[in-house]
């Protein structure tokens, strides 16, 4: 083993023991307490933030339909097609 890796921040020892496939003796640490999250709070962010302003896809729908509408009459009057409904 490296004596350098002895004296490395426990992360980068795990990360040394995963890369050189060695086990180097773990100093005990212990984990500071965690606050506890008021799950109903973030819960209620969460659907806030998924909530988007903006058109309905039913008005995109329309709108999609119409552009082709349209874009179909201007190429027709381009190539000078008879469409029935047309003068």
């Amino acid at each position: 083993m490296n004596p350098k890796a002895a004296n490395l921040d426990p992360n980068l020892r795990q990360a040394y023991d995963r890369v050189m496939g060695t086990a180097t003796p773990q100093p005990a640490t212990s984990n500071p307490p965690q606050a506890q999250v008021d799950t109903s709070r973030s819960q209620n962010q969460v659907v806030t933030a998924k909530k988007r302003g903006g058109l309905s896809p039913i008005l995109i729908g329309i709108v999609v339909v119409l552009f082709f509408v349209v874009y179909t009459i201007i190429w027709a009057m381009v190539f000078k097609l008879k469409i029935p409904f047309l003068p």
